[in-house]
């Protein structure tokens, strides 16, 4: 039960306002508690499985909504490789 509390604490003192929620990850425990602190989807859900809410029972994890990926993380596609003409 001591683990329970501890982690809820955690959710509700570790979340951020969500200006600055920059992660891609989110536990959710109900419509207003989240947090969004978690880079992998590993790492959340092994927060979600300890937390829990009255309402909804388990934590789950969600994809954040506000998450932008750094502009460097995203490459564009490679031209197609061009086709030589068949030589006559």
């Amino acid at each position: 039960m001591g683990k329970i509390l501890a982690a809820v604490a955690m959710l509700l003192l570790g979340a951020a306002p969500l200006a600055a929620e920059e992660f891609p990850w989110c536990v959710k425990l109900d419509a207003f508690t989240q947090n969004c602190a978690f880079a992998n989807y590993n790492d959340c859900v092994a927060m979600a499985a300890s937390a829990t809410s009255p309402a909804t029972g388990v934590g789950r994890c969600i994809r954040n909504p506000s998450y932008q990926a750094p502009a460097a993380a995203v490459r564009p596609k490679p031209a197609p490789a061009k086709t030589a003409s068949p030589q006559r």
